[in-house]
């Protein structure tokens, strides 16, 4: 039984051991690493330990630098990254810029992505020539992939093309080819992808860059995946694995464990998903991987939701939460948009600069050709006037049919109004004229039944002496009143939740929305039996609540998924609303009317609401109402 405290202590008892192998029962054998194993050569320690010069020591610095960010050390990388930064002379731009490329990987690679957008802007501020030509394109390269994973797909599309149109060298050609691939992966453009991948793959030389090689591998194999390739990209995931161990690359190895794990989970074999994952998860938590953390919490509670084992699935949404608001903790979103805009105008300052450039070498040669043109200039002016006059005459032609086309646009859109009035007064007459129909049917019903036996019983009261068949009556009409009157209320309750199953509702309203929108939705109740059986009123409350929360969504969030679990717990509905789209800021943005209406329908069941959202990473919503009888 996995609860909300117990889950990560669970892992770091697996942890103790230095390295742990569990084998899975297909025969995939998993690790998990008790401290992050040593995969730094001692000579490069022992060449900066007997540096004699500055320029000696930061470039050992640099080196263990980057031999921490092939190994995926993100703490190190930041540690060298800083020393970097601090030893170097502040005209020294090319370490300047080295330092602050490798201290946003670092962040990067914790998950810290405001923080390593921070890191690139201040290593674009440092002054550039021709020395730092490479490095800002890695720094440029650095912040297409921080775009990327804040799902600014945009801007990260911008970015790398900027770098495809330039002259950039094959390692980082590849990558920003990977990166494209994995864009339109994301966007579900099979065929774009794997001509992207396959260009990485071509670009990459598995001996220079044998990390590089495997990603693209395991970007080869997610596809697969996209296109139902199951066994195909259970083998490229497995391959990943053990080439990524040999090559001691711990965090592609728990890449390619966290892909697998999602595999099994879909096949249903689920011990050796939470296998798989668990692994994953002690070796993210080991390293201080928040991002990766969220990632894999996320698969564990969809396999156990898989599973129906709600209660843990519940658990690690909890722990989910902890983690995301700790992430959020470490970031500073105020300091993120400053950058923003101090980025765009540092761009636009370096067009500036390049325009100048270019203005100052062309000046010469418009000097030269100066008194050339003037000569043609005036054996043209002749020709000029006449060619003018049909300019002029063209120009007023095109602003009279801009005004007539103006003219027609305001028509059309005058029309297009009053048809829409129109439907709109039709709709509200339609729908006044249906109540108007309601009342003057339960009226008549009132008169003709209740008002019918209410005037027979005053009239046997007033005739009543001591008869007891009189009293029978009497009673027998109260009776008959009172079931009227049962039955009249009765029929205001929606006819549906009568007819039909709360669950089966839910699953016809999920199918109508699926079949009218591009959104691919996915649902779960249990335990269905408990869920049909909640009172009446609670099921009317729910199922509007369900289609606010689609309303904002569709609206709003531009999501490509939906997931929706129904859960009844120790006397109590459990409700996960989680999309994947834009998200917002829960602490700045302004509540609007549907949000505002979900909370007041939850208030009146004493309903406990929780939003984790945040731009560009998609919104989970968890809703408790309590069961009373």
């Amino acid at each position: 039984m996995v609860h909300k405290k117990g889950y990560p202590i669970i892992f770091l008892i697996i942890a103790i051991f230095c390295v742990f192998n569990l084998k899975a029962q297909e025969g995939v054998r998993f690790h998990a690493f008790g401290e992050i194993p040593r995969s730094i050569s001692d000579s490069l320690y022992q060449t900066l330990k007997n540096a004699k010069t500055t320029n000696d020591r930061l470039d050992a610095i640099y080196t263990i630098a980057e031999e921490h960010v092939l190994y995926g050390n993100p703490d190190s990388v930041i540690h060298y990254a800083e020393r970097l930064d601090k030893l170097s002379s502040n005209v020294d731009y090319l370490r300047k810029v080295r330092a602050k490329r490798l201290l946003g990987i670092g962040k990067f690679m914790n998950g810290l992505y405001n923080r390593a957008f921070e890191a690139y802007v201040q290593g674009l501020e440092i002054p550039q020539n021709k020395s730092t030509l490479d490095e800002v394109n890695k720094v440029n390269f650095g912040l297409g992939e921080v775009y990327y994973v804040r799902n600014e797909l945009d801007k990260a599309t911008i970015q790398f093309t900027k770098l495809l149109a330039q002259n950039i060298d094959s390692p980082l050609l590849s990558k920003v080819n990977f990166y494209s691939g994995n864009i339109d992966l994301r966007e579900r453009d099979y065929e774009s992808a794997r001509t992207f991948y396959s260009k990485a793959d071509s670009l990459c030389d598995s001996i220079i860059n044998p990390k590089l090689k495997l990603q693209i591998q395991l970007g080869f194999g997610k596809l697969d995946v996209a296109e139902n390739n199951i066994d195909n990209a259970l083998g490229i995931f497995e391959n990943v694995m053990q080439s990524a161990l040999n090559s001691k690359f711990y965090g592609l190895y728990t890449e390619a464990v966290l892909e697998y794990g999602k595999i099994s989970t879909q096949l249903g074999r689920y011990e050796v998903a939470e296998m798989a994952l668990a692994m994953a998860y002690t070796n993210a938590i080991q390293w201080n991987r928040l991002e990766l953390q969220k990632r894999i919490l996320n698969s564990l509670r969809k396999t156990y939701s898989a599973k129906g084992d709600f209660e843990n699935a519940y658990n690690l949404t909890t722990q989910y939460i902890a983690v995301s608001n700790q992430v959020l903790k470490q970031q500073n979103s105020k300091a993120l948009k400053e950058l923003e805009v101090k980025y765009n105008t540092l761009q636009k300052e370096n067009q500036i600069f390049e325009l100048k450039e270019q203005q100052i070498e062309k000046q010469s040669e418009i000097e030269r050709q100066k008194t050339i043109k003037k000569a043609v200039l005036y054996g043209f002016v002749i020709l000029l006037i006449p060619i003018i006059a049909l300019l002029v005459v063209y120009y007023q032609k095109l602003q009279t049919q801009s005004q007539l086309n103006q003219q027609q646009e305001e028509l059309n859109s005058q029309r297009i109004t009053a048809l829409l009035n129109t439907q709109e007064l039709q709709l509200a007459r339609t729908s006044l004229e249906a109540q108007q129909e309601e009342r003057h049917r339960i009226a008549k019903q009132l008169h003709d039944s209740i008002g019918g036996n209410l005037a027979g019983i005053k009239l046997q009261l007033g005739n009543l002496k001591n008869n007891r068949r009189f009293q029978t009556e009497i009673i027998n009409h109260v009776n008959e009143t009172y079931e009227l009157v049962r039955d009249i209320s009765h029929d205001l309750v929606p006819k549906k939740f009568h007819q039909n199953a709360f669950t089966k509702l839910i699953e016809d309203y999920i199918g109508t929305i699926s079949e009218n929108s591009a959104v691919e939705v996915t649902m779960s109740a249990h335990p269905k039996e408990k869920i049909n059986q909640m009172p009446e009123k609670l099921k009317v409350e729910l199922y509007q609540v369900i289609q606010e929360l689609f309303t904002n969504t569709l609206k709003h969030a531009n999501a490509n998924t939906i997931e929706v679990h129904i859960n009844i717990l120790e006397n109590t509905v459990q409700l996960i609303f989680e999309d994947d789209g834009a998200g917002f800021d829960t602490n700045s943005v302004k509540k609007g009317i549907g949000l505002q209406n979900i909370e007041s329908r939850l208030e009146k069941l004493d309903a406990e609401l929780i939003i984790d959202s945040a731009l560009n990473r998609g919104t989970a919503i968890n809703i408790e109402i309590p069961i009373k009888d």
